[in-house]
């Protein structure tokens, strides 16, 4: 979080020194080209960088990949405190977050090509440079040391989180289905040890994206050749009851080699390309890659959407009842089938509570289906949440400083009938986790969920 302001701090003070510097907003803004200030600047002109190409890569086949299919995204979101929390986050992401972050990763544009027209500057400036010679021009050595100290952060912010996304990949869904039984040091050992390999593996790859011209040239070649079959294939399942699993097979294998192809063939993109024209690449086997690179992400979601419908049409999909909760419009199917029971999305108001304390052989253990811890609340409170037996409740501690770091998920195992106070009893291992410092006479907050 920390990071993330850090980085959204000197973005704007970049643009607020280039404004500042050309003497206000009118003149910034006049410094400015009129070419520069569209939504499609250089549409398709420029081979090597042009407006189409990134909308079709970063705008529609990247934002896709990172909104669903990025695991540090979808660890985020799983952390939430229910489905509503994670459709509020990813609004405010879209509707706040994105246009204030794009303002930022473009003030260093902006300021540079004003900077230019003014004079300022050489014209003839790299621009994959353009920010910080930008920013080293305008600021003092120590708010230009802040700068680059910020998008180091937020490179590395970046970066560790995808290495503990692989981790969590690779401890749940493959050593986890090899060892169900392994205790939570295994667990860690085997993160530790995968989170390490990827590293290894990632520093190893630096002279192959050293090939390319910038980074973003290699980010570009990389995401629009692999994005779009698995863009497609997720998107189809989720929207497409008819799309099988053949038809999800088929259009894996058949845009990658479609996409393959492409690389040793690029001239199978131009109808595809926007008139983006065609550049002296050389004639080396794999020359291809660095043609059309920001096209080809349009290229592979045309191909592997074609692929996707035709084998879907012509295949059948899988049993309307087997799909329950893994579809759009079968939310109320993922809930039962996450809680054990039929449930709702609607929540209780929140309630206050005290805590009973129970030692570990009262604790009633997890529940086998939820994996959730069980606790038993007192009628008064059930009545007030309007909670049963298997209603899934989130428990906090009530300060609301602590932003739901002292706080746990678990499921109603009993309701004690005859307690007339709202109290749950809580097992050592939820006292830990709810209560800092294990101070039983902490007042908590209740909300039943599902």
């Amino acid at each position: 979080l920390f990071q993330g302001v850090m980085l959204l701090i000197t973005g704007f003070v970049l643009l607020w020194l280039g404004i500042d510097y050309l003497g206000g907003l009118p003149e910034f803004w006049e410094n400015i080209p009129r070419t520069h200030r569209t939504a499609f600047t250089n549409f398709n002109t420029d081979p090597n960088y042009n407006s189409v190409g990134l909308f079709w890569q970063d705008g529609m086949a990247n934002t896709a990949m990172f909104i669903f299919l990025n695991q540090g995204l979808a660890m985020r979101l799983l952390s939430a405190r229910t489905i509503q929390d994670s459709r509020k986050a990813l609004i405010v992401t879209a509707v706040v977050l994105m246009p204030i972050a794009a303002l930022v990763v473009a003030s260093g544009g902006w300021v540079a090509k004003a900077l230019v027209n003014a004079g300022a500057l050489p014209p003839d400036i790299p621009a994959n440079e353009a920010f910080f010679i930008a920013a080293d021009f305008l600021s003092q050595p120590g708010v230009f040391g802040l700068v680059m100290a910020a998008l180091t952060a937020a490179l590395m912010s970046t970066v560790d989180t995808l290495i503990t996304a692989v981790a969590a990949i690779f401890v749940n869904d493959i050593y986890g289905l090899k060892r169900p039984h392994a205790n939570e040091q295994e667990k860690l050992k085997w993160a530790r040890i995968s989170s390490i390999s990827v590293t290894l593996i990632g520093v190893a790859l630096v002279p192959v994206f050293m090939g390319f011209d910038s980074i973003y040239s290699a980010h570009g070649a990389f995401t629009a050749a692999v994005t779009p079959p698995l863009v497609v294939a997720l998107l189809l399942g989720v929207f497409w009851k008819r799309f099988s699993s053949t038809a999800a097979t088929a259009t894996m294998i058949g845009g990658s080699i479609a996409i393959a192809a492409s690389v040793v063939w690029p001239e199978l993109i131009t109808p595809f390309a926007h008139g983006v024209p065609m550049q002296d690449v050389g004639d080396g086997f794999l020359a291809g890659k660095n043609q059309y690179k920001f096209m080809r992400a349009f290229y592979g979601l045309s191909v592997c959407a074609i692929i996707g419908v035709v084998v879907g049409r012509i295949t059948h999909g899988r049993n309307p009842n087997e799909l329950k909760g893994l579809v759009w419009g079968s939310v109320k199917h993922a809930i039962a089938h996450y809680k054990g029971q039929e449930g709702t999305e609607s929540e209780s108001a929140w309630t206050a509570a005290t805590c009973v304390a129970t030692d570990a052989t009262d604790a009633h253990g997890r529940d086998n289906h939820t994996q959730l811890p069980n606790i038993t609340i007192s009628g008064a409170l059930a009545t007030q949440l309007a909670a049963g037996v298997g209603d899934l409740v989130y428990v906090t501690d009530k300060r609301w400083w602590f932003g739901g770091l002292r706080s746990a998920h678990a499921r109603v195992h009993a309701v004690d009938t005859n307690d007339p106070l709202n109290r749950v009893h809580l097992s050592p291992e939820m006292r830990d986790r709810i209560l800092a410092g294990g101070s039983e006479d902490r007042p908590l907050q209740v909300k039943r969920l599902y």
